[in-house]
């Protein structure tokens, strides 16, 4: 393993590390979007299922389900961060809230992902009344939802957060 090589394991309390990304050979040349990757938080609540459009070898994307999410009042926030090999780093915020059919689902777009990442997540947990998020980290993950349901979900996240935050997600929205 290289030494520029960015640390696999985060040690911040709450975070797990993701599997790599599997060689280039595995990937499987569907009509659409495959599923790479598929992990799950250390409880087994959350699955994240890492997806790759046919024909497209550069852009990935993430699916967050949350089992029992239900049950909750507040919007869910997981966080995942990912890092290349060159040392680009991004993170991003997944709000999760239930939707009218099947589990809590969210679908963002990672960009910059790719061969060589490493990355880590955090398993959903309420949305904190004193969100701090930096607003450029707000306006990136508002700006990956790949779909009406995350979206919905940024739209949700918006009525427990202070106004400052709240514009932010306004905002990305637009």
């Amino acid at each position: 393993m290289p030494a520029h090589r960015p640390q696999a394991r985060p040690v911040a309390p709450g975070w797990f590390p993701l599997p790599p990304l599997p060689a280039a050979g595995a990937l499987t040349a569907s009509g659409s979007d495959a599923v790479v990757l598929e992990a799950a938080s250390p409880d087994g609540r959350t699955a994240f299922l890492l997806r790759h459009p046919a024909g497209n070898t550069s852009e990935y994307s993430l699916e967050v389900m949350v089992r029992g999410a239900n049950d909750e009042d507040r919007p869910l926030l997981a966080t995942v961060t990912y890092a290349q090999p060159d040392g680009h780093k991004r993170a991003l915020l997944v709000p999760v809230v239930p939707g009218r059919f099947g589990p809590a689902a969210s679908y963002v777009r990672l960009r910059g992902f790719g061969p060589g990442a490493t990355w880590a997540a955090t398993g959903p947990s309420p949305v904190p009344a004193e969100a701090d998020w930096a607003p450029a980290t707000v306006v990136d993950s508002v700006g990956a939802a790949l779909n009406e349901t995350t979206r919905d979900a940024w739209r949700r996240v918006r009525e427990f957060v202070s106004e400052e935050v709240r514009d932010v997600i306004d905002g990305a929205l637009r």
